[in-house]
């Protein structure tokens, strides 16, 4: 099968979404298909075209990018000249998607649309630009795509723009050969001076609505041996380590934003539990939390639309109030003063994994998804 993905933005751009699109890119050619990505060329130093792990990127003519949105009309003449037996639109930000399907005008062939988020632009132009854009060109864009596939059902129902639309939920995926349970993590802890810490693991972009000032306000509520391992890089990072250090704990937290992706399951077994306090629409699914839960970590997470979905509360992890540092520390004390349920919800999190996140299960789910779209003609 030839398939066609439209993403916003690709290697070397760094994002849930531009992850999302590389596993399963992965995954379908080694499945024996083949795989274009047309994205926008954000950055005029890389390629118009070129070959990444088997799977042909075609970057199309890019004006500007406002609000982290890849203004690429170039998209529509790009996708008029890609032969596919299926498109594969994922959402947001928000243009690429309008322009995908004007270049798909009088093409009979089957589009599909993850919907990642809700769209959201902070401040009162934001909200407008928002307002404008969902009013505007998001109905003439959902109305050319045959399926619409959201990772969560309780956020597919919560999202005002889907209201009334039927859903294909299909959830992200987690390479579990390398987001596994097994390794040392002895060396990363001692380079890091975790040595005799319990460590508290945050991995993402370093963004607002991540709450990670959430994460590291619950420290002074919570044991001296109790660290917090924050991996990743961002605009927040300066501010975070001030904040830090306003709350007297700069000590007990590792930022560590150089992290590769080869090393990222290394530092995640180097932790005791996996904290995620995501504080608005933003966050669908939450890919960090499957990764870590297939790293056989228990996981305290925001209870948000999508993102508590990923697990079964009380069962491979706990729920915590968004942006209530009280409430997410008093869940953390509660698995970190019982090292045994740590232990169960850690084996029942890497086999939730292995049951619904794994990348061929989630691949296969959308390649029979689209056989049988072109089935039914």
């Amino acid at each position: 099968m030839r398939i066609l993905q439209v993403s916003p933005f690709y290697l070397p751009h760094a994002g849930g979404v531009e992850s999302h699109v590389r596993a399963l890119s992965g995954e379908f050619v080694r499945q024996g298909h083949s795989v274009t990505v047309l994205t926008s060329r954000h950055d005029r130093s890389l390629p118009p075209e070129e070959t990444i792990d088997g799977v042909r990127v075609v970057r199309a003519r890019n004006l500007a990018v406002v609000f982290n949105t890849p203004v690429d009309p170039g998209i529509s003449r790009a996708i008029s000249g890609i032969e596919a037996d299926v498109v594969h639109l994922h959402y947001p930000p928000p243009l690429t998607s309008y322009f995908a399907v004007r270049g798909l005008r009088g093409r009979r062939m089957p589009v599909f649309l993850t919907y990642h988020c809700d769209l959201y632009i902070p401040g009162f132009t934001g909200r407008l630009l928002t307002r404008l854009y969902e009013q505007l060109f998001l109905p003439s864009t959902l109305q050319r795509v045959d399926r619409i596939v959201v990772h969560t059902r309780s956020y597919g129902i919560t999202s005002a723009p889907l209201r009334g639309r039927t859903l294909e939920i299909i959830p992200s995926s987690v390479d579990l050969d390398r987001f596994r349970p097994e390794g040392d993590a002895g060396p990363i802890k001692r380079r890091l001076g975790l040595e005799g810490q319990r460590v508290l693991a945050f991995t993402g972009r370093l963004v607002p609505h991540k709450g990670i000032d959430v994460l590291l306000r619950t420290l002074p509520e919570l044991p001296g041996d109790v660290s917090a391992l924050i991996v990743g890089r961002g605009p927040r990072l300066s501010g975070l380590k001030g904040l830090a250090g306003r709350l007297g704990v700069l000590d007990r937290v590792r930022f560590c934003p150089d992290v590769s992706d080869e090393e990222l399951p290394s530092y995640l077994r180097a932790a005791d539990l996996f904290v995620f306090p995501s504080q608005n629409r933003l966050e669908g699914f939450g890919l960090a939390v499957a990764e870590a839960m297939a790293c056989g970590l228990p996981v305290v997470i925001a209870d948000m639309p999508g993102v508590r979905e990923v697990i079964e509360p009380g069962k491979e992890g706990l729920l915590a109030e968004p942006m209530i540092a009280g409430d997410l520390a008093k869940n953390l004390r509660e698995l970190l003063d019982d090292p045994e349920r740590r232990r169960r919800m850690g084996t029942a999190a890497r086999r939730r994994a292995e049951e619904r996140y794994g990348l061929p299960k989630v691949a296969g789910q959308l390649i029979a998804l689209y056989r049988s779209r072109i089935a039914a003609g």
